[in-house]
């Protein structure tokens, strides 16, 4: 075979995984328990890896406090002060089928949804999103507020919710997108529907779940239009992690932001990152006085929905998220189109009705996106320099990370017949 047949073959594995996988939601789970290659003192944080000294203000706040809430350090200074002489390991998430989005960061103890999927045997994790509450790791934040909501997370929702999870059998996630097909997710920063009837296979297991805060936490849950996210976050780890074990795939199998350099993953070359600086999300602000100075690069693993099709890829399946940062109907479209003119295939469980029943497109091909020079568009939330969340909105993917990774899948084809 030549290289560019063995590259197909790979890649028709791959799109094999993305396409027939299945994630199911089985539990939550202590993320010492159930995260392959997770310690004591690991914290796992988003995006490619940075020297110490670059990690940007947010993060480092998470992971202060994360190691405080582990008991790690008494304080949040000795905390980094661990982190520089090495005692605290500072690793990234995807290298370990999880994913962080924004700021947040995993430890030890944090709960953390572990989605599996039975065909490809994959299982892949997030933490539990927090809810609307604007203070919290997730956006860089942390004081004794914030450790009392990890600590109820912890010690509460998180076991309760995986009771419940388990009592319920498991939620298939795939079920969740094509029952809510239609209506207006985009399910990177926006999933409403996915999120409410994701509640509704939760809700009633949970009835079963003797927990004195049992109705606050079915509360928490519904009112919580975000929550999906992480779970799909979770599934999608699942079906990256056996993906990139197909060696000279150029299908994307990860994305992610540090605040200072964006990176993608290609399956053929597995945890390996491919980097060019992050760009800025632009779009809506919270607040009229935030200006663009105050943002960060690109921050955050949540887009590691869209290697899937979800987000910028699917966002004509979302267009109110489109109006909402400023963008048109047109322009959410056009998102959609691109990524279609750089995929290898298409999800058929989700057809969107506006979209002449067309469903959403998966599989990045980094040979298109360089061939045709056509750079896909990943949705997300933007971060102040400070900690926070700044707004939301879009970003262009930078045409170097795929370049970059081209050269690897090269060196790797280039190797294997040495």
């Amino acid at each position: 075979m030549t290289i560019e047949q063995k590259v197909n073959a790979a890649n028709d594995r791959v799109m094999d995984i993305l396409l027939n996988g299945r994630p199911v939601w089985t539990d939550v789970r202590r993320a010492l328990d159930v995260i392959p290659g997770m310690t004591p003192d690991t914290i796992l944080v988003p995006g490619p890896p940075l020297p110490t000294e670059q990690i940007v203000p947010p993060i480092r706040t998470s992971i202060c406090g994360a190691a405080v809430h582990e008991h790690l350090a008494p304080t949040t200074e000795a905390a980094w002060q661990m982190v520089l002489d090495g005692r605290i390991r500072i690793e990234s998430a995807q290298d370990h089928a999880c994913g962080c989005a924004a700021c947040m960061v995993v430890s030890a103890s944090m709960p953390v949804i572990m989605a599996e999927d039975p065909v490809f045997g994959g299982a892949g994790y997030a933490p539990i999103h927090p809810g609307p509450n604007p203070k919290t790791l997730r956006w860089g934040l942390y004081d004794e507020e914030v450790e009392r909501d990890l600590q109820w997370m912890r010690d509460d929702f998180g076991p309760a919710l995986g009771a419940a999870v388990r009592a319920a059998g498991g939620i298939d996630i795939v079920n969740v997108l094509a029952k809510t097909a239609g209506m207006g997710d985009e399910n990177h920063n926006r999933q409403p529907a996915a999120s409410m009837y994701l509640a509704l296979q939760v809700i009633p297991a949970f009835l079963t779940v003797q927990h004195p805060q049992r109705d606050s936490m079915i509360r928490f849950l519904a009112e919580n239009d975000r929550f999906f996210l992480h779970v799909m976050m979770a599934g999608v780890e699942a079906l990256t992690v056996k993906a990139k074990e197909v060696p000279l795939s150029t299908v994307m199998a990860g994305m992610g932001g540090n605040g200072v350099t964006f990176g993608i993953q290609l399956a053929g070359t597995g945890n390996r990152w491919y980097t060019a600086p992050a760009p800025v999300i632009e779009g809506m602000f919270l607040k009229p006085t935030t200006t663009k100075d105050d943002l960060l690069g690109y921050l955050g693993d949540s887009c590691v929905t869209e290697v899937y099709g979800l987000g910028g890829m699917s966002s004509i399946a979302g267009p109110a998220y489109a109006r909402f940062t400023g963008a048109t109907f047109a322009d959410a479209k056009d998102r959609t189109e691109r990524a279609r003119a750089v995929s290898l295939g298409e999800h058929t469980f989700a057809p969107i009705p506006w979209d002449d029943f067309r469903g959403f497109p998966v599989g990045i091909d980094a040979r298109k996106v360089v061939g045709y020079n056509i750079l896909p568009i990943s949705h997300g939330g933007s971060a102040l320099k400070t900690g926070g969340q700044a707004g939301a909105g879009a970003a262009e993917l930078p045409l170097e990370c795929f370049k970059a990774a081209l050269r690897g899948i090269r060196d790797q084809a280039l190797a294997a017949q040495q």
